[in-house]
């Protein structure tokens, strides 16, 4: 465990940011310390990570702000950035403490000029010129990105028990880096700090993306979109890159069917994930979450929906407000609310169990499909038959029905046939 938190003390958390942290955790601990004069010691450090651990969402962001108070010095107002890059390095090294530290102190490294921009920017939003205070980061970590306090709470567990779970006695939901099964035109490489951004707003978002559309696999085209997602049952992520490089799009947990109604649930959401994180979840006012036509609605109503593809891809609509998903800019303020898209994805998310449930839904869902439309073929080809067998059977006899129209023919029931009558005036 010393050689663990001695990796991550000396090469992933910045430099003395290691003992702030153990500070922050066992903060009754800390002034008795300082008082004597003495270094927190490992044991006392993992008093409070049990505390930590014990008392939840709120005491893990008290410690995240806490430790980066202590470090700037006591400071009541700190940088955003001073606060997500600690978030960022602690979601690195909760995946694993020691594997393959090269490879993560590389990727830090690259990112020292901001460790996820939009995190940033969202976060400075809420306070002034600046700076933000310890409220302004609970409220918005508890409004837009709840599944921060998670990279806290799972690095200190694989911590203490080297990534051996034992989720039925956690109080929390462990932090996930999501990973992609197939390369993203829109998130580029595995360590996406866009992807990191997204995982902070649902649990949902983390461990195993299946790919079920994307313009670069599939194409542009909304009948091949539909055809992908009608029937899947799972959570699904909708990104849209515009071609002026904002990302925005949607998260939903119902099943994709085709419908003149909206339908969905309020675990429904509608974001900006850059240049900056804005979530708008469910006001509560009305369930207009989702509406697939011949276009894609989100929010909104049928005339005007908040964010609207329609079946061409082209011309599409982003709205600043509705009545289903809270107010706010789903594209930058400067931006016209009409956008191209440059690149459009929709993945699986949620697990690899629920994954598997949603593919198993989409497959039966097809197949039921196939069948009705096997069904309907059928039943128009018999019909089809039928008419051809009345035209061959009016065509085969109608010489006989003739026949028996003329007054010059009789039956011939001696040879089977027809007989010319003759005439008595002969």
């Amino acid at each position: 465990m010393r050689r663990r938190i001695d990796l991550v003390e000396g090469q992933i958390l910045p430099s003395g940011l290691g003992s702030c942290l153990r500070a922050a955790m066992s903060v009754d601990l800390f002034v008795d310390c300082a008082n004597e004069g003495q270094d927190i010691t490992l044991e006392r450090f993992l008093e409070g990570v049990a505390d930590c651990g014990q008392r939840g969402h709120k005491e893990a962001l008290r410690v995240l702000w806490d430790c980066c108070s202590y470090h700037a010095g006591f400071e009541d107002e700190l940088k955003p950035e001073v606060i997500i890059d600690l978030c960022y390095r602690l979601a690195f090294a909760a995946v694993s403490p020691d594997a393959d530290a090269k490879a993560i102190v590389a990727k830090l490294e690259s990112d020292h000029d901001g460790a996820c921009s939009s995190l940033e920017k969202s976060l400075a939003q809420t306070g002034k010129k600046g700076l933000v205070t310890k409220q302004n980061f609970i409220e918005w970590a508890e409004q837009t990105a709840p599944q921060i306090t998670s990279t806290l709470s799972t690095f200190v567990h694989n911590l203490l028990f080297h990534v051996r779970w034992t989720q039925h006695h956690l109080n929390f939901i462990p932090f996930a880096y999501p990973k992609l099964d197939q390369t993203s035109a829109i998130f580029e490489g595995i360590h996406s700090s866009n992807l990191f951004a997204l995982a902070m707003t649902t649990p949902l978002m983390g461990g195993k993306w299946h790919n079920l559309y994307s313009f670069e696999y599939h194409g542009h085209s909304m009948n091949r979109l539909q055809h992908a997602i009608l029937g899947y049952s799972g959570s699904t992520v909708v990104v849209i890159e515009t071609e002026q490089g904002h990302i925005l799009g949607g998260f939903f947990t119902t099943t994709w069917k085709k419908s003149k109604e909206f339908y969905g649930d309020t675990n429904a959401f509608i974001f900006q994930l850059f240049p900056t994180l804005s979530v708008f979840s469910p006001t509560g006012s009305e369930t207009n979450f989702i509406r697939l036509q011949d276009g894609i609605g989100f929010g909104g109503n049928k005339n005007m929906p908040r964010l609207y593809i329609p079946a061409s891809m082209e011309d599409c609509n982003a709205g600043v407000m509705d009545k289903t998903f809270r107010e706010g800019d789903l594209l930058p303020g400067d931006a016209l609310e009409k956008f191209t898209i440059r690149s459009l994805e929709v993945w699986g998310v949620g697990g690899d169990e629920a994954i598997e449930k949603g593919l198993k839904a989409r497959r039966e869902y097809r197949e039921l499909t196939d069948s009705t439309i096997y069904k309907a073929r059928v039943i128009k080809d018999k019909s089809a038959l039928v008419e051809d067998i009345n035209l061959l059977d009016t065509k085969l006899y109608k010489h006989r029905d003739e026949a028996r129209g003329r007054a010059e023919f009789v039956v011939d029931s001696q040879h089977d046939g027809y007989v010319l009558e003759r005439s008595n005036e002969q």
